[in-house]
């Protein structure tokens, strides 16, 4: 006899583990319709890549080919990656409509640099300096991942207070992690 955990409604232990799952059900990881962290780690990214660029002496033009062109290599990347492993995970129950799954899943990665992008053409088109552009869209991108940070902790149940705290925690987080690739460059 097998019981299924997640239908239980009996206060009774159960006695084997759940039922296998039926082939037509997605796999697990393709059951939410998005990944938060793909558009936290793309703000992340978005500064990078823009504070690369800056520091590197491009200019505005190229700063904002840089950052669309980065987040859609790595998009690219993360889709192909999730399918391989997904395909090794769930092997013959992956079906190729669950590549597209994936790449919708994957998409806030490149969403996350839409204000950044918008920030530094700005600059491209004279709106303002090129340094202002950057430091607009550096600081877009982490205004960002201090959101999310936000968003995490009320979802987790924090109080507003708490959740304020994490979100600090999480900027803090990124601008070190920012220093760190800007120290091993």
């Amino acid at each position: 006899m097998t019981v299924d955990l997640q239908d239980r409604t009996s206060s009774e232990p159960a006695t084997s583990s759940p039922a296998p799952r039926a082939r037509a059900d997605p796999p697990p990881v393709l059951d939410r319709d998005v990944r938060f962290g793909a558009a936290v780690y793309g703000s992340f990214l978005a500064a990078s890549v823009v504070g690369v660029a800056y520091e590197s002496g491009a200019g505005a033009r190229t700063m904002t080919a840089a950052l669309l062109g980065s987040m859609l290599v790595f998009w690219a990347a993360h889709v192909w990656s999730d399918v391989v492993g997904e395909r090794i995970a769930v092997g013959e129950a992956f079906r190729p409509r669950d590549a597209l799954s994936i790449a919708r899943r994957e998409w806030p990665l490149v969403e996350a640099a839409a204000l950044p992008s918008i920030l530094v053409a700005l600059a491209w088109v004279g709106a303002w300096s090129r340094g202002t552009g950057a430091m607009l869209a550096v600081a877009a991108a982490l205004v960002q991942v201090v959101a999310w940070g936000f968003a995490a902790g009320r979802r987790a149940g924090a109080s507003p207070l708490a959740a304020t705290v994490l979100a600090v925690g999480e900027g803090a987080l990124a601008v070190l992690l920012l220093g760190a690739e800007r120290f091993i460059r």
